[in-house]
């Protein structure tokens, strides 16, 4: 099945939470920012086997690039936790960081990023899906398309992690998500 940008603007536009959030964000004025990842994609999954809109959805991924660093990420969560209604939580990260931590975690070494859109160019294909309010519009940025998250097909991104984290990654998806296609690596 395709999917093109207005179905996945017209999935999130009905989750009040996300709008909620998008619009914390745009208020903020956090340089560069995206909700991206996880929800996003799960909005789209859940809508697809007729659940929930946030169902199996722990956190809402949060990124933004900022070089100057006068406010720290848990002073954003703090921020934005202050402002929202609802209780899913916020997982905010500065791509400028990501550098610093990515090769403990993940275990390859990379380079700084220079912008937000570089970090979600890292991720699984199909959750590699940014968005953010430009005025009243909902901006989608998602580099390997929209195919991956319609299918429900998870493949590897070989630009940035190890066969072992892809590996130790799908097992948790398959657990939440046993309707999910994995490629191997």
């Amino acid at each position: 099945m395709a999917m093109n940008e207005s179905y996945l603007i017209g999935v999130i536009s009905e989750v009040p939470e996300i709008i909620e959030l998008l619009e914390i964000l745009k208020d903020m004025e956090l340089p560069g920012h995206y909700l991206a990842g996880g929800s996003v994609t799960q909005a789209i999954w859940n809508r697809k086997l007729g659940n929930l809109p946030l169902h199996k959805v722990k956190d809402f991924d949060v990124i933004y690039f900022d070089e100057e660093q006068e406010i720290t990420e848990l002073q954003i969560e703090a921020e934005i936790e202050a402002k929202k209604s609802f209780e899913i939580p916020v997982d905010v990260k500065n791509q400028a960081n990501v550098h610093e931590w990515y090769g403990k975690k993940f275990g390859n070494d990379i380079e700084p990023l220079k912008k937000s859109e570089d970090g979600i160019r890292m991720w699984l294909p199909c959750f590699a899906v940014g968005v953010r309010l430009e005025g009243r519009e909902i901006k989608v940025f998602a580099p390997y398309g929209l195919e991956d998250q319609s299918n429900m097909l998870i493949r590897p991104n070989k630009l940035t992690m190890s066969k072992e984290n892809y590996d130790a990654m799908n097992r948790s998806f398959k657990q939440r998500w046993p309707h999910l296609e994995i490629k191997e690596w």
